[in-house]
């Protein structure tokens, strides 16, 4: 993990950007790790667990995810985590381009997880694992895609993106999140 923890600070090629100061993974007990697009900039970056504020309440984007993992018998403590892009990105822009300048660190944290299942949150990491530009992100939510990373077989799945903004961010994967755990 002290490897990754330096691959992440010592990296600057989307300038000189706040990030994740440790090894940028959250471990769980899942047999599938949820990867993100990047940090927001009031969250784990500071309280050290995903999606949680430093006063210790869920974000906005935690409490819809939450609920989803709770369909499941889960909770978000239980989950595996990472994120795409280990900045904070405040303009979306630059989100595809940083996150395929952290895409060798996102492949080192896979090694080091027993997980054979990927759910990727909306579209950027979505495009950055199977490695293609996607127009509609509904084309590819819920369906399961086989795909080789370091010389390992995973599958995976994308969602749409949680956030509580997104109109299917909830409704639009709770029979995704009944399937992952047919699929893990």
């Amino acid at each position: 993990m002290d490897k990754i923890k330096n691959l992440i600070n010592s990296c600057n090629k989307c300038g000189n950007k706040e990030k994740l100061s440790f090894p940028a993974m959250q471990i769980g007990k899942t047999n599938f790790i949820i990867i993100g697009e990047s940090p927001a900039k009031d969250g784990w970056i500071k309280s050290k667990i995903a999606f949680y504020n430093t006063e210790g309440n869920l974000q906005a984007t935690g409490r819809v995810l939450e609920r989803l993992l709770n369909s499941i018998g889960l909770t978000i403590k239980d989950i595996y985590f990472t994120e795409c892009c280990k900045c904070i990105i405040e303009d979306r822009n630059a989100l595809n381009s940083c996150s395929k300048n952290c895409k060798p660190i996102l492949l080192e944290q896979l090694k080091h997880i027993p997980c054979n299942t990927i759910v990727t949150l909306g579209l950027h990491p979505t495009e950055i694992l199977l490695d293609k530009k996607i127009n509609k992100i509904s084309d590819y939510v819920g369906k399961t895609f086989n795909i080789i990373l370091n010389n390992k077989n995973y599958k995976l799945i994308p969602i749409y993106h949680p956030s509580p903004l997104n109109p299917k961010g909830y409704s639009g994967n709770i029979e995704t999140f009944k399937n992952i755990i047919k699929n893990c």
